[in-house]
């Protein structure tokens, strides 16, 4: 949360491994001055594969542990926190509805493979502290990443209702993403886009 998503003259290359996932993804039903932080959760889906095996590795020393943090590390599958919000954000909420702010266009990098939106979690500001909110069951938004591609998933909007009812959607805002992230990373205009709006 700490850093922007991508370096301003960021532009795809080829012959890396990565692509880039574009999302926008907005708050309803709650103000977003009310909120303190809002965050997603992303993880990679293993492939389905009966014949491949689970391994676990088990250190005698700190050091072998390091060392295998520095060396295989990039084999573990990919867990990220998306900030929609938060204290430490670099990110501009630049999505506007009704003129006020209700979130924000997220582009991410993200090695070949599937992955999924599996979480989200809010914070309330109260006058008493804050109050956390969170999916009492999880959900699957499921997306691939190819490398040197441009993906567009949609726009996820969550929506927190009354009695603590909430609803998240996917809707198809590519013309308006796009110019936006156009407008942020000029590099990316003309950048070839494969549209990815599933369902839920």
């Amino acid at each position: 949360a700490a850093s922007p998503d991508l370096p301003p003259n960021y532009a795809l290359d080829p012959s890396q491994p990565e692509g880039l996932a574009v999302v926008s993804l907005t708050l309803s039903g709650m103000p977003m001055n009310q909120v303190a932080s809002f965050e997603y959760r992303i993880r990679e889906i293993p492939p389905r594969d009966e014949n491949t095996v689970i391994t676990k590795p088990h250190f005698s020393s700190a050091t072998q542990h390091a060392r295998w943090v520095g060396k295989d590390s990039g084999s573990q599958l990919v867990h990220r926190n998306l900030t929609i919000k938060g204290p430490n954000s670099q990110e501009p909420l630049d999505i506007v509805l009704d003129g006020k702010p209700s979130g924000r266009l997220a582009a991410l990098r993200l090695p070949e493979g599937d992955y999924e939106f599996h979480a989200w979690k809010l914070n309330e500001r109260t006058s008493y502290g804050e109050l956390e909110y969170a999916p009492k069951q999880g959900f699957s938004y499921r997306f691939s990443i190819k490398p040197g591609e441009t993906t567009y998933l949609g726009r996820l909007n969550l929506y927190l209702g009354q009695r603590n009812v909430q609803q998240t959607a996917v809707e198809d805002r590519q013309t308006e993403d796009m110019n936006l992230l156009g407008n942020k990373y000029p590099a990316l205009r003309t950048a070839r886009v494969t549209t990815s709006v599933g369902k839920l």
